[in-house]
């Protein structure tokens, strides 16, 4: 019994500091979505065009996940986390200070080279500590405050934004990098679960891992998912301020909720998956973004849009914490590639969904995001019922 309680609360401390971490990585892309008209604003740019801000974020955030989930494995996790956390806040500091729109999106694109590897070394490091029947519980709780951090950062940015500048806003979250830095010196615990064999090298573990009957399902499904419910989420902020006419504080306190239904649902998806099966898990996170895009489509007022963004969260983080767990049987000692390779898939697939979204609204406004996004996810769930999940 005292073992049992022991256990309970190194897996909580364990996932509060990688929280904390991931919760960083998170918001330091997403308080951008908010603040991405007046940047527009300042470089004397469309949104659509300020929107590659997102992409050159998300494009090297998901190529390098799996690159730092397969060296993670090898050398030192918590090293390796300590580093990247570094990396990230230095390219927060140079995106505040950038001077034009290209010299912003390459300060993304290093931030986004070293943020990668947070979420998937810090889910190696979970799926390492915790025993398999508890995982998805604390992958749910962890990913919960990833994207808690999400949303935060969306609210947080829109009212540093309204009362100081976007700029403002980076410098803020260049801090909170800094403040998780210190708290991962301090208190993550080292890792001792290294791989010893350094025969097979990266392109093999990971073909390995991508032709496994596993993976065939995970990887696919998770490039499908940040695409759709992503690429869904991007221009949000900007539709609250063009269309509904609200400012960016209040798009931002909008968009937290987001994270909010992100951070509740996470706490429970473990309970639901063991109750009717992560099949069924995926397909009703993938019901609440239908839902969301009917929403948006139709009503056009903040009340409404509320619960779009609750409904959004509910479902991204029912497909993603279920496709992350499912991520930890795909190879029998690597942890960290395979939860690279979700990674890899959910923000390639934001960032090309985010590009795609940026297309549909200089060709047909937000409606045409809105109504395209809802026959593609439906689509998407048609083809989930009919795999057979192992």
């Amino acid at each position: 019994m005292i073992d049992t309680i022991n256990n309970t609360h190194k897996y909580n401390t364990l996932v509060l500091i990688l929280g904390l971490a991931g919760f960083v990585s998170a918001a330091d892309n997403w308080f951008v979505s908010p603040s991405l008209s007046p940047i527009a604003s300042e470089f004397s740019v469309s949104v659509s065009i300020a929107g590659s801000v997102l992409t050159a974020y998300m494009i090297p955030y998901g190529i390098m996940q799996p690159i730092y989930g397969f060296f993670s494995d090898r050398w030192s996790k918590a090293n390796v986390l300590k580093l990247i956390v570094c990396g990230l806040a230095l390219g927060t500091i140079g995106s505040a200070v950038a001077s034009s729109l290209l010299i912003l999106c390459i300060f993304r694109v290093i931030t986004g080279f070293f943020a990668a590897g947070i979420i998937a070394v810090s889910l190696a490091l979970i799926g390492d500590t915790v025993p398999a029947s508890n995982r998805q519980a604390y992958v749910g709780r962890f990913m919960g405050i990833v994207f808690l951090g999400q949303g935060l950062s969306a609210g947080l940015g829109g009212l540093i934004t309204q009362h100081l500048s976007w700029r403002g806003a980076f410098i803020f979250f260049s801090l909170v990098a800094i403040c998780s830095e210190a708290i991962l010196f301090r208190s993550l615990p080292r890792d001792s679960k290294i791989i010893e064999s350094k025969k097979q090298n990266f392109f093999t573990q990971a073909k390995l891992a991508l032709n496994s009957s596993g993976g065939k399902i995970v990887f696919p499904f998770a490039l499908s998912t940040g695409f759709l419910l992503l690429g869904l989420y991007s221009y949000l902020g900007s539709f609250l301020h063009e269309n509904i006419g609200l400012d960016y504080s209040q798009c931002g306190i909008i968009i937290m909720f987001y994270g909010f239904a992100c951070l509740i649902g996470g706490s429970q998806v473990g309970k639901f998956s063991k109750r009717f099966g992560q099949k069924n898990v995926i397909l009703a996170g993938q019901v609440f973004a239908l839902i969301t895009t009917l929403l948006l489509y139709f009503f056009h007022y903040w009340q409404v849009a509320l619960i779009a963004a609750i409904f959004l969260g509910f479902g991204y983080i029912s497909i993603q914490s279920t496709l992350a767990t499912m991520a930890f049987d795909i190879m029998s000692e690597d942890k960290g590639l395979p939860s690279g390779l979700v990674g890899l898939g959910l923000f390639c697939g934001g960032g090309l969904g985010s590009l795609f979204s940026g297309w549909l609204l200089i060709k047909g406004g937000y409606q045409s995001i809105w109504i395209i996004f809802f026959i593609a996810i439906l689509v998407f769930n048609l083809i989930t019922l009919k795999i057979k999940f192992n």
